[in-house]
This record gives structure tokens, sequence and C-alpha cells, in this order.
């Protein structure tokens, strides 16, 4: 996704265009918005839509992209939780094998190295691959939540044909201001 302030600026000007000429005059910009979620919430907007069906449909399809969301993270933190279980037993497996060439002392250091390397693969995928993959997705996935959330407000402005500048405070507002600083810098 564009970064929020770009999004901005984008529902500024679709605002101008809106207030100036109606919403209607917005159809020929809506299919050159790549934005697929800003494309259909729009569409719906220019097509009459009750603005509180509008809101509700997007809020849904917000959602559902958590809930999906969830779902990879839930399995990644998972597999988190079960990497250093399987090391555990591939460390068994490597200790048997071990005990079954007691008769034979010079192969037993690297037998045990190997045995507990495989616990070591086990912890150091979970906490080095896993679960901060899974803390990764949620993290995307309300990064893009907060800028579904942040179109929704937009587009509710338009279709309610609220001043562009207004849609700029407003929106602006919703905004970190530490990210308002990165973008302005």
């Amino acid at each position: 996704m564009p970064p929020a302030t770009e999004q901005i600026q984008t529902l500024v000007g679709l605002a101008e265009k809106a207030r100036k000429e109606g919403l209607l005059a917005l159809e020929a910009q809506v299919k050159n918005i790549q934005d697929p979620f800003l494309r259909r919430g729009l569409q719906m907007g220019i097509d009459g839509t009750d603005p509180e069906e509008l809101r509700s449909v997007l809020e849904a399809e917000i959602a559902a992209k958590k809930a999906e969301d969830k779902v990879a993270a839930k399995f990644m933190n998972a597999m988190g939780g079960y990497a250093p279980t399987i090391g555990i037993v591939g460390c068994i497996v490597g200790l048997m094998n071990v005990m079954a060439n007691l008769n034979d002392p010079s192969s037993l250091g690297p037998m045990i190295a190997a045995a507990f390397v495989a616990t070591l693969w086990g912890v150091m995928a979970a906490n080095f691959w896993f679960l901060p993959m899974g803390a990764k997705i949620i993290r995307v996935s309300e990064l893009q939540a907060a800028q579904m959330e942040l179109l929704v407000e937009g587009i509710s402005e338009i279709q309610a044909g609220t001043s562009p500048r207004a849609v700029r405070l407003k929106l602006n507002s919703l905004i970190p201001p530490s990210e308002l600083a990165k973008e302005a810098a």
C-alpha cells in the first residue's frame, strides 16, 4: 500500500473534484485508481450506496482481512511453539544412537554434538524465524487495516460532500504525528 500521506492526497484530490463537479464526475477517475479497496469503495459511493451500508460493507472487508491475517500469524506462532519440541525429539533420537554405540568411545563426541545441534535448530527456528514472522504478519495486518480504515473515512467524507480542507484535516488527524513529520521531511 502507498504511504498514508499519499492516500490522503489522492482522497483530497477526489474530494475537490466531487465538490466542484459532483460525485458522478469521479466515475472516470475511479478506473485509474490502483488500490482495489479504494476503487470498490468509491464506486459504491458513486453508485449511490447508502452511507451506512457503504461503511458497513467496507468495515466487513477490513474485518475479513484481519481474520485471514490472524490465521496466518496463528500458524507461525504455533510452529514457533512446536519447533523446540521437534528439536528435542531430534536430540533424543540422536542420543539413542549414542547409546547404541557406547562400545566405540571415539565416535561418541560427534554423535552427542549432532544430537544437541537438533535442539539448537529447533530453538533457533522458533526464535529467529517462526515467532518473528508471526509478529510481523500481525504488525503488517494492523498497518494495512489502519490504512483501510483511513480510506473508509475518506470515502465517507467524499460521499457526504465534505470540503477538501476538512477531509485533509480529518484524515491527517488519524495519522500518528511521527509519521506525518517523517513524510514531511
